[in-house]
């Protein structure tokens, strides 16, 4: 991995980036910081207002584990695209499925029937396409980490089950990822080059079967990430917004 702000980076940044290139970003610890509350993360001012002017000259993607009617109220701007539940909700052309629904809502319920195995702090969101599974407010997370896994073990039907910062994602074995909706918004666009911001494990499905034309870029570096580029943390992002905007307003469309 490279620093997208070192001159191999910027190269790469100048050589795709125009007004028809898909710029998709990832939500919490991308776009808003990582908090101990989910349902207090916001994207700050200042991130803010900088996506609202690079909406004006590209089109954007959000492309993030929440539901959609939770995330866009916490953006303060309007992007093109709002893709939620790891991709499972509001790809362009594609409906969402029942099945998931139902699989979900059955795992709520063979896991509400063991909550009392588990330590204080752990904190359930059901999302209908998806679950998450928070421990970042437990007393020991290891031990809340290892309770829940004993307890998503016999899941019936089987989930796919993805770590995250302080979390545990739990979707429809062949449910849609975020690389799978990225595909589709390109396609929708009918954009040849995209780029794309992450910071956790959901984003690897991305980062890992990227396209040749796509520039994948990763918030903190991470030796085993497939991401190609890396800022150094998330108080980065406002600036490489900007660098965005620039590039692409001193460039003209292909």
């Amino acid at each position: 991995m490279r620093s997208i702000f070192s001159p191999h980076g910027e190269r790469a940044l100048t050589s795709i980036m125009d007004s028809r290139t898909l710029l998709a970003f990832d939500f919490d610890g991308t776009l808003a910081p990582i908090v101990p509350r989910p349902e207090d993360a916001r994207s700050p001012t200042s991130i803010s207002r900088a996506m609202s002017q690079l909406a004006k000259v590209a089109p954007i993607a959000i492309i993030t584990g929440r539901a959609i009617a939770d995330v866009r109220g916490r953006l303060n701007f309007e992007p093109k695209y709002i893709v939620g539940n790891h991709g499972a909700e509001g790809v362009p052309g594609q409906s969402e499925r029942e099945q998931d629904r139902s699989d979900v809502a059955g795992w709520e319920k063979q896991i509400l029937a063991g909550w009392d195995t588990l330590p204080q702090g752990v904190q359930l969101e059901n999302k209908q396409y998806s679950l998450s599974l928070h421990y970042r407010m437990a007393a020991n997370r290891e031990e809340a980490r290892q309770a829940l896994e004993r307890l998503l073990m016999p899941l019936q039907p089987a989930p796919r089950m993805i770590g995250g910062k302080g979390l545990i994602n739990l979707m429809p074995a062949d449910a849609a990822d975020k690389f799978d909706a990225l595909i589709a918004l390109q396609k929708t666009e009918g954009a040849k080059h995209v780029l794309f911001v992450g910071d956790d494990e959901t984003d690897e499905a991305v980062f890992s079967k990227a396209l040749p034309d796509w520039l994948t870029i990763r918030i903190g570096q991470k030796d085993d990430s497939a991401a190609l580029y890396y800022l150094n943390s998330q108080s980065e992002m406002a600036t490489l917004i900007q660098r965005l905007e620039r590039v692409i307003r001193t460039k003209p469309s292909r």
